[in-house]
């Protein structure tokens, strides 16, 4: 139970032992093993879907659990990659190339392993191949020379906003403390995390990308817009 906003703590206190204590505990429920072979090839698909309107590239590194140090100097490099008008993939895909309407993605946060997610949304007549082509040659950027230090900034200043503004309400905030409780034991997580984001470095972020962004731990899933009424591939 997670309690956040103005109130008495004695008096909060006292109300959840009269409504609550007398529930017997139950069993701690068995420890469940996460953990997830490595992969050791690239996984791809292509789907054709009906409802699309544009093709679609989606690509996912596998990489680790949160609240650990290469968590967060995956979530900077996320940053500096596709976060804003300014990250690299934007400004590549969108604004030099014109071959996207959209990029976007994020480090999803896990007990488990994660992922880091790229997507993007690609324009009519260009070739998702040349747009897949242009992401891995942003990541192999990443991999061969250190972030500007302007990017560094950015790329915290976006986390720090982020994790800033989703504690503006009651309720976010007491998501996040149970969250952080039952994920990593440690609900004071509320208050160091951002002291995480801040001692990644440029060097971290170039290890991260050389250790995770392989071409062998990714997976694949170009999306292509299907007539309504076509017929199935022989055989289905």
């Amino acid at each position: 139970m997670t309690l956040v906003g103005e109130f008495n703590t004695k008096d909060a206190i006292g109300r959840i032992k009269k409504n609550f204590e007398s529930i017997p505990r139950q069993p701690n429920p068995p420890i469940v093993d996460m953990t997830e072979p490595e992969q050791k090839a690239e996984r791809r698909v292509t789907v054709d879907d009906v409802l699309a309107r544009s093709p679609r590239f989606d690509l996912a590194f596998k990489a680790i659990p949160g609240n650990t140090n290469d968590f967060y100097a995956l979530q900077v490099l996320s940053n500096v990659l596709q976060g804003g008008q300014s990250s690299r993939l934007y400004q590549k895909l969108v604004k030099e190339k014109e071959q996207v309407t959209g990029v976007f993605g994020l480090m999803d946060e896990k007990r488990g392993p994660g992922a880091l997610y790229v997507q993007a949304t690609v324009k009519p007549g260009v070739k998702v191949a040349d747009v897949e082509a242009n992401i891995y040659q942003e990541i192999e950027r990443l991999k061969k020379e250190p972030i500007a230090d302007w990017e560094l900034q950015k790329a915290k200043n976006s986390s720090r906003r982020a994790f800033i503004n989703n504690l503006q309400n009651s309720i976010s905030r007491a998501i996040n403390l149970s969250q952080y409780a039952v994920y990593y034991n440690d609900p004071g997580l509320i208050n160091t995390r951002l002291d995480k984001v801040n001692a990644v470095t440029k060097e971290d972020v170039q290890r991260v990308a050389n250790q995770y962004l392989r071409d062998t731990n990714r997976t694949v899933v170009i999306t292509i817009p299907k007539p309504k009424g076509a017929a199935p591939p022989s055989g289905q």
